[in-house]
């Protein structure tokens, strides 16, 4: 994130909160909550993480702690065990630290409904704002982002970009994709002997395509395995589409069951504050090409952002084949890319209408492979959402 003044609540936000991750550079203080709900076609229920702006009264020591960047232990010990750590003497203290890490958003925390953000406020809410009848209309829509974390990620593992979209005023839907790929996560079973309706958590370790880790694979020459990638990218896909429908539902303020058994927050507070009109789709890595497979099959997607994106899981041919008709923005660092990556995005650069427009526009930082042709705009995430 660009340097910026550090907001007031923040200031002592760092290595005293455990590992700490910057402060958001946004003007309004970040909240976040947890949500498990059973969609249509979805057994297990969808799993995220929701950061938003909060009520601009929340400060550190009130009654909402900071966010836990690793929410259970097992997170801790699934990643750990992933990257084959061996720390005799240590692995007990290291597992507390890293659990007690935070981020530098309230958990549970009131959603802001009346804040002043991008766009302006609808005929419509700027009379209910003057209408006593209405006093608990929300007069501003937040957009929307649904974020697809990368390989052995979880929901929580870019809270730092999360939480700096929502200190700008964006509500974030954070996807714990349950395709194999995060180090580990859980899904929520009946007690064995249970009363009726009692949940337990259920644990769920990283597998590649042997049923085994694959901390080892190389993502740029592991051929072997494209087809459970893509199979596993499917999967993201859909999970994406889940989570557009999830704010639906958050939005027309329907009945939300949380399975965490989580009580105290109210998802009515969302009701009529979202504007999925300008929802986005962003990702890191093998969330990046999650955020191109969502694109080309959600067109009510209207921009997606792929950070580092690992294009493997999508083959040659459905590259060329792909439609994508809504801006693209890829974000590459030097060190992580290769030729045959950067190609495949380089792919996805060309005029796709009648008129020449360019659909997808790639930003190469620090990026070594770069084409004369392609486009080298700049737009930053809110004009991308207003094109």
């Amino acid at each position: 994130m660009m340097a910026t003044k550090v907001k007031e609540g923040w200031k002592n936000f760092g290595l005293l909160k455990g590992i700490g991750i910057p402060a958001p550079t946004g003007k309004h203080v970040v909240g976040c909550v947890d949500l498990m709900h059973k969609l249509e076609g979805d057994s297990d229920g969808l799993l995220v993480r929701l950061f938003y702006p909060a009520h601009p009264t929340v400060r550190e020591g009130d009654e909402y702690p900071y966010a836990r960047l690793t929410p259970n232990r097992m997170y801790t010990k699934g990643l750990l065990e992933f990257v084959g750590a061996r720390l005799p003497g240590m692995q007990s203290w290291l597992i507390h630290f890293l659990t007690d890490s935070r981020a530098p958003a309230f958990y549970g925390a009131p959603f802001y409904r009346d804040a002043e953000i991008c766009g302006e406020a609808t005929e419509e809410h700027e009379q209910a704002r003057h209408s006593d009848s209405q006093e608990d209309q929300c007069f501003r829509q937040y957009p929307v982002i649904i974020f697809s974390h990368g390989l052995i990620g979880i929901r929580c593992s870019n809270s730092c970009i999360c939480c700096d979209l929502a200190s700008h005023g964006y509500v974030v839907a954070a996807v714990e994709h349950r395709d194999g790929s995060p180090s580990v996560t859980f899904k929520r079973v009946p007690k064995e002997g249970g009363v009726e309706g009692q949940l337990v958590d259920e644990w769920i370790k990283h597998h590649g395509p042997d049923g085994e880790r694959d901390c080892n694979s190389n993502p740029k020459s592991n051929p072997t395995d494209q087809s459970f990638r893509h199979k596993q990218v499917k999967t993201r896909s859909f999970d994406v589409k889940q989570a557009l429908k999830l704010l639906d539902l958050l939005n027309d303020g329907g009945t939300v069951h949380n399975m965490l058994d989580e009580d105290g927050f109210d998802f009515g507070m969302f009701k009529g504050c979202l504007d999925l009109d300008k929802a986005a789709v962003m990702g890191h890595s093998f969330g990046g090409s999650a955020t191109v497979m969502a694109l080309s099959e959600e067109p009510r997607l209207k921009c997606g952002v792929a950070l580092d994106g690992w294009m493997f899981p999508l083959p040659d041919d459905l590259v060329a084949e792909l439609s994508i008709k809504q801006p693209l923005l890829f974000i590459n660092s030097y060190d992580w890319q290769w030729k045959e990556n950067v190609q495949k995005m380089l792919e996805l650069t060309q005029p796709t209408d009648e008129h020449g427009r360019i659909a997808t526009t790639t930003i190469k930082l620090m990026c070594s492979y770069q084409s004369q042709e392609s486009s080298m705009v700049h737009l930053s995430q809110r004009q991308l959402l207003t094109r």
